[in-house]
């Protein structure tokens, strides 16, 4: 994964003081599940309405926009994208950066 993945694009950005946790998670083709966690260059996403027991890493750089009024995160890719990231405990950041990325 490029570095670009990791950071947010331009005008899709939060508010640094803002936090996304509890935040609706939408792909292109439906709801992906909710935000348990925001890391700054990550979001993981409890995705247990639509794949129970699973939580999924999200970089942020696939985050279309965000609506703060609707509590929903909007992502530019398919569920299934999300779905073929490796899990939480596969992805070590250090530095900002996943390793290897």
């Amino acid at each position: 994964m490029t570095t670009e993945l990791w950071e947010y694009r331009p005008g899709a950005h939060h508010a640094a003081d803002l936090t996304l946790v509890g935040y609706e998670v939408e792909g292109t083709d439906g709801p992906l599940g909710r935000v348990e966690r925001d890391t700054g260059d990550h979001l993981v996403v409890d995705a247990g309405a639509w794949v129970p027991g699973v939580r999924v890493p999200v970089p942020v750089g696939l985050v279309a926009r965000i609506d703060h009024l609707e509590l929903v995160v909007h992502l530019d890719c398919p569920r299934a994208r999300v779905r073929a990231a490796p899990p939480p405990t596969a992805v070590e950041v250090r530095g900002g950066r996943p390793e290897g990325g």
